[in-house]
């Protein structure tokens, strides 16, 4: 049987006040160094993805809010969720903010 490959997990953020302003990161577990994909592994399993999906979309209140699509792969099993900005659940937030400071990364790269 072939590898799954490794997790990899990317982030679409859109809306806010800028609506054509989208930032995209992704974050590949293979690509980064063990204890950065260590870490990656362990936000994701914290975040409980498989049960967010089964509620997305998870909408809040509030016009102008931005929207989050998470997409994580992870042994070839694909889980996607899309949250409104202000209804991010506590466990989600930490995923959000690491991907976050990597578009910032990527943006001034």
């Amino acid at each position: 049987m072939a590898d799954p490959g490794p997790l990899s997990v990317t982030l679409r953020r859109s809306g806010g006040l800028l609506p054509g302003h989208v930032f995209e990161a992704s974050l590949d577990a293979g690509a980064l160094d063990a204890d950065e994909a260590v870490e990656l592994q362990r936000l994701v399993a914290a975040a409980n993805v498989p049960a967010l999906a089964a509620r997305s979309p998870i909408r809040g209140l509030g016009a102008d809010m931005y929207q989050y699509e998470l997409r994580v792969d992870d042994g070839g099993r694909c889980e996607r969720v899309v949250v409104s900005g202000a209804a991010v659940p506590e466990e989600l937030k930490p995923l959000i903010e690491r991907l976050e400071r990597e578009t910032r990364r990527q943006a001034h790269g």
